[in-house]
């Protein structure tokens, strides 16, 4: 079965044991909300974050199957696995239930008793789901997805939750800054693609350049400024399509 399955993969995300919640009425459609438009408050490191999330299945949608688009009733939704998530923060489904019925509403909650600094940084987030449907003629049909396009900025101020497509192209901040011989960069990417990472010093002279094969996601990238001398640089990445830059102050 090949699925045109809605956005019933939505963000069928933070969902997981024994959650206490009520789903918000104001909701009547099929989806998850807050939306992925909307997005989800943001966390604050060192207080603690709590996130209810309603979750309306979608009663029935069409598939491709065999070649033929055929309508379905679905059966249920099951949230199997996530991954990605930082340390602190977890996952509960209502009522320990972590398998929604079609045209039923429920909730989830997400949470972390306390964002801490150890978590700043990108964590791209991993939902693996299976749909079960009715398909009628077809019999009852069962596909798994994996929800790859969201992840959790979490900075000294801030944790979010953000969600990209194929076409982001996004440079994080250096961390440490100032840099003190060792620091990190993280990019996204929307797509597995071959990227330069290039470190420019503050009269424009090229410091340093490496090819890096990007892949789709969060990536990382360790810098050892240990022979940089001190002052201004700006750092770049390039897919051939997008050139993204950022300052960054080392201070050995």
């Amino acid at each position: 079965m090949k699925k045109t399955l809605l956005t019933l993969t939505l963000a069928l995300a933070f969902i997981g044991a024994q959650a206490q919640c009520t789903p918000d009425s104001q909701f009547t459609l099929p989806g998850i909300y807050p939306d992925s438009a909307t997005g989800m408050p943001g966390a604050f490191v060192g207080q603690s974050y709590n996130e209810v999330i309603t979750i309306i299945a979608p009663l029935d949608t069409s598939v491709l199957f065999s070649g033929i688009t055929i309508p379905v009733t679905v059966q249920t939704i099951e949230l199997t696995n996530v991954t990605g998530l930082p340390g602190s923060f977890s996952y509960d489904c209502e009522g320990g239930n972590c398998t929604f019925v079609g045209g039923a509403t429920s909730c989830a909650v997400l949470s972390s008793p306390s964002p801490t600094a150890a978590e700043i940084g990108s964590h791209q987030i991993f939902m693996y789901t299976t749909t079960t449907v009715d398909a009628g003629w077809a019999g009852i049909q069962t596909q798994e997805d994996t929800i790859d396009y969201y992840y959790i900025d979490v900075s000294a101020a801030t944790s979010v939750i953000n969600q990209f497509n194929n076409f982001t192209f996004e440079l994080k901040d250096v961390f440490p800054n100032p840099v003190n011989n060792q620091a990190k960069v993280q990019f996204i990417s929307g797509k597995q693609t071959n990227v330069t990472f290039t470190v420019f010093n503050y009269l424009g002279k090229k410091v340093e350049e490496r090819n890096i094969t990007a892949t789709r996601g969060v990536n990382n990238i360790d810098i050892n400024a240990s022979n940089y001398a001190n002052g201004m640089y700006l750092y770049s990445i390039n897919n051939g399509e997008q050139v993204v830059s950022k300052r960054m102050v080392v201070k050995n």
